[in-house]
């Protein structure tokens, strides 16, 4: 080769090693135990993709949830074909904490980055997962906050009350119902009934009418998430019980409504929009080489009125109320 066909392929390599990398699509799997855009895990997928868009990655966003939030065996078979898919990343709402752990030990194996997100606990050693970040919060302490907020508002020793559990041993529900529960009876809160409906609407409003015909005393419901609450609500609304106050878990849009209708007492509001742009903030910066927080906490905030509404939940959750309009006319007086 000639002198000057060397320097030419020197100069060449000169140009390919200083180039950035072409930019690659990043696949991110998306493994909620629910999917709608009004609910937790909805809201924290909208707020991901905005933040990651923001932060000008290019990604493919591939969301894929069980039949039934309950069904712990589709969502690790959910898991695996997002392995078989080979996605850049996954991010899982494990429906049982450590019944989620084999998918996570099997995209260990695969050198896939995952992230746990509805819990910040980490997971105990004994474990044997490697997780790259956990966005969330405690569910005991949700439980723990509504228990106390209705002792100091609502009930005293002796009240009776119902609580709705999702299935038989669930942890989620135990750690945010159990929890509650331990509080009011050490407070002298009679429990007239446990009902499981699996976190679903349809089985909270049928049972709902018998429960409270069986137990024509009782002062308030407890149910352990959204869907629970709000068809508990509306079978008392149906049955013209006012009287009996519903707390729920998860402050979603169609709850919110629901309390701003004075249909449900109150719920915890988590801000799952903001754990979505926690997320994309360490997806991003795992990708670029830059230190990745291992927990990102959110605050769990009782909302038990119109007031608390206005003032404690973020405009763009509020958008997507039914009562936005009402709310919106608020607001601006407000800042009048």
């Amino acid at each position: 080769m000639s002198r000057f066909g060397r320097l030419a392929l020197v100069l060449l390599a000169a140009v390919l090693i200083g180039a950035p990398a072409l930019a690659q699509t990043v696949k991110i799997g998306f493994a909620p135990p629910v999917y709608d855009t009004l609910d937790y895990f909805g809201q924290f997928a909208a707020g991901f993709q905005e933040e990651l868009t923001r932060r000008g990655v290019d990604f493919d966003f591939i969301a894929r949830a069980s039949t039934a939030e309950a069904n712990v065996q589709q969502q690790l078979d959910i898991v695996d074909d997002l392995i078989t898919l080979g996605v850049d990343y996954i991010i899982v709402g494990p429906i049982d904490y450590f019944a989620i752990v084999p998918a996570l030990q099997a995209a260990n194996e695969a050198g896939i980055p995952i992230i746990v997100i509805n819990h910040i606990a980490i997971h105990p050693e004994e474990s044997d997962v490697d997780v790259l970040a956990y966005s969330g919060y405690f569910h005991e302490e949700g439980g723990e906050v509504t228990a106390r907020w209705a002792l100091d508002n609502l009930l005293s020793a002796g009240d009776q009350v119902g609580l709705m559990f999702a299935e038989p041993g669930n942890q989620i529900s135990e750690q945010r119902v159990g929890t509650a529960k331990d509080i009011w009876v050490e407070a002298g809160i009679e429990i007239a009934f446990e009902h499981y409906a699996y976190w679903e609407q349809a089985r909270a409003f049928d049972a709902t009418e018998r429960l409270v015909l069986a137990h024509p005393d009782i002062k308030a419901i407890y149910a352990g998430n959204s869907a629970m609450a709000m068809g508990t609500a509306v079978a008392l609304d149906g049955m013209g019980r006012s009287d009996i106050a519903v707390f729920g878990y998860g402050a979603v849009p169609p709850e919110l409504d629901m309390i701003w209708e004075g249909l449900i007492k109150g719920a915890i509001f988590r801000d799952s929009q903001s754990s979505g742009r926690y997320v994309a903030e360490a997806v991003d910066n795992h990708l670029n080489g830059r230190p990745v927080e291992k927990q990102y906490p959110l605050d769990m905030l009782m909302v038990a009125s119109r007031e608390d509404v206005l003032t404690k939940v973020p405009v763009g959750a509020l958008q997507l109320m039914e009562n936005w309009p009402e709310i919106e006319a608020e607001l601006a007086k407000r800042d009048n």
